[in-house]
């Protein structure tokens, strides 16, 4: 398979979301931290009595979680400390979204745009094959909708009709966002911000933006929130590496450098 086919078909192809396995045993990947060690760990520790099955779910996770042969340590040590809480699904959800772009383009595409009444699986469907040239939907769209209900992002009164789940985020999924979206310390304009396709994807309400920035700056991961002329913008208290030292690790200090802007 060549790398433009490889690339398109890890674009366009999603199976089984593994949210559960996901949530139990990436925080091992800190003791693991390339995709070979962590991959090993899986086949032997996964929880399936087939070797089969094993192996090809560790080489799933181990995949999807990784970058360039490292995994994704950030992500580990979150779910160490966050387990299987709203806070640790959020932001396993969120980095699905990065990691899976069709779950990306399905959640900020199709399910965001879904009305309270909800939707009908021959839309999810009509949708993917026009994405996909009708190969594989279907598996793509049970996946999709697995990972959504997990998540806690859809739920479904009756069979094959499918509600979106918005709400707002527990502040620390909200500031794990904030650390993976900007990874030095800027000002960031709210509007772009807010209007990011993967904000969407998460089904964050646009209301509740605002007030969690708030809190972010109340917890020191903020410096600044202001409004300038038409301008709404905050300020990264410091480089999203510390943030999410913060986030995951210990107390982080009371006191912070000033950002150096006018």
């Amino acid at each position: 398979m060549s790398l433009a086919i490889s690339q398109r078909y890890r674009r366009t192809y999603f199976n089984n979301p593994l949210v559960e396995e996901s949530l139990r045993y990436l925080p091992a990947a800190v003791g693991h931290p390339t995709s070979v060690e962590f991959r090993a760990y899986l086949a032997e520790n996964l929880h399936y009595s087939s070797a089969q099955t094993r192996n090809r779910f560790a080489e799933y996770i181990s995949q999807r979680f990784s970058h360039d042969g490292q995994m994704n340590l950030a992500l580990a040590r979150a779910l160490a400390k966050f387990g299987d809480s709203r806070t640790g699904r959020e932001v396993l959800y969120f980095e699905l979204l990065q990691s899976v772009p069709v779950l990306h383009d399905i959640a900020s595409l199709w399910l965001a745009e879904q009305p309270e009444t909800g939707a009908p699986r021959s839309s999810l469907l009509s949708f993917l094959e026009k994405r996909l040239s009708g190969k594989s939907a279907d598996q793509v769209a049970t996946a999709a909708v697995a990972t959504f209900r997990r998540c806690r992002k859809l739920t479904s009164p009756k069979l094959a009709l499918y509600i979106p789940i918005w709400g707002e985020p527990p502040l620390d999924a909200f500031l794990y966002a904030l650390a993976r979206l900007y990874p030095e310390r800027t000002m960031v304009r709210f509007d772009i911000f807010a209007s990011q396709p993967v904000i969407r994807a998460l089904l964050w309400p646009r209301p509740c933006l605002a007030p969690l920035l708030e809190k972010a700056r109340l917890a020191g991961h903020v410096s600044k929130v202001s409004e300038l002329d038409q301008y709404h913008q905050f300020t990264l208290a410091d480089a999203g590496s510390a943030r999410m030292d913060w986030l995951v690790s210990d107390p982080k200090p009371d006191t912070f450098s000033a950002w150096p802007g006018p």
